[in-house]
């Protein structure tokens, strides 16, 4: 019989264990149980076994790529009912499965899509680097917003008709607080931006890479993400990102880089 809980302290191991076979996949999850503790993670158990975990944490939810599909809904059903949720990110087996029961009578969301996750590991082999890439500056923030939204816009996580909220402009400017903005300046103006969505021990995932149009045709992609990705090794043993399947420039800059593919991952955004 399985059975669904909020994990404790003395579930840790049991956790580690489980991330620790999901591999690249697993890294965020792997980095957050390390920043954050066990508060926020799900547990789905057969018996004394653990076979699947999640996490929701400010409305976002992400599942573990070794959680058994039959445990897909119970959790999603465990975390739907502690609090409301926003976004689901992660290994598309179970995220698919959590989607499809977060659904209910058939809602719509604003994004829905399975990703190509890619990543590569300490050791293996990366291309070019860009080496005018630095970390951004608090003065680049008013650059930084605008090419923010239209990556947003070309990525389909916004629309041409909205604004540049000041949601966007408060989260570049906690993230470049942070040091996890990246830029490349070609005559005085931004031409390249990157940003780690997290950053730890076990690993980084890349994202918000964006070439302003003016720039591409360049290789700047592939030489910033390379520059990121040797950033990211210096401080844990794998770089990962996930980009949409259509998006064949980036997927041949990514791989340019040294990624490699490595199944789906899911994006959903109510």
């Amino acid at each position: 019989m399985l059975t669904v809980r909020p994990l404790r302290a003395p579930d840790r191991e049991s956790l580690e264990g489980l991330l620790a076979r999901g591999g690249p996949p697993d890294a965020f999850l792997r980095d957050t149980l390390v920043a954050h503790g066990i508060g926020d993670f799900f547990g789905a158990f057969e018996g004394d076994e653990l076979v699947g975990a999640s996490y929701l944490r400010r409305g976002a939810i992400c599942a573990a790529s070794q959680t058994l599909r039959r445990a897909a809904r119970p959790l999603a059903s465990a975390m739907s009912a502690k609090s409301a949720w926003g976004s689901v990110v992660g290994p598309e087996a179970p995220c698919g499965d959590i989607v499809a029961a977060l659904r209910g009578g058939g809602e719509r969301f604003r994004v829905d899509r399975v990703q190509k996750f890619m990543y590569v590991p300490r050791g293996a082999t990366l291309g070019p680097g860009e080496p005018r890439l630095r970390s951004a500056r608090p003065e680049d923030l008013d650059a930084l917003v605008p090419i923010v939204q239209r990556y947003r816009v070309e990525d389909g996580l916004a629309r041409r008709s909205d604004p540049a909220t000041s949601w966007v402009r408060d989260h570049t400017e906690e993230r470049i607080r942070a040091g996890h903005v990246w830029v490349v300046v070609e005559n005085g103006a931004i031409v390249f931006t990157g940003a780690f969505n997290f950053l730890g021990p076990f690993g980084a995932g890349l994202g918000g890479i964006y070439t302003v149009p003016e720039a591409r045709g360049q290789g700047l992609a592939s030489r910033g993400t390379a520059e990121m990705c040797r950033i990211a090794l210096a401080e844990g043993p794998v770089a990962t990102l996930h980009v949409d399947p259509g998006n064949t420039a980036a997927l041949r800059a990514y791989a340019r880089a040294g990624l490699r593919p490595e199944g789906g991952f899911r994006l959903t955004f109510r």
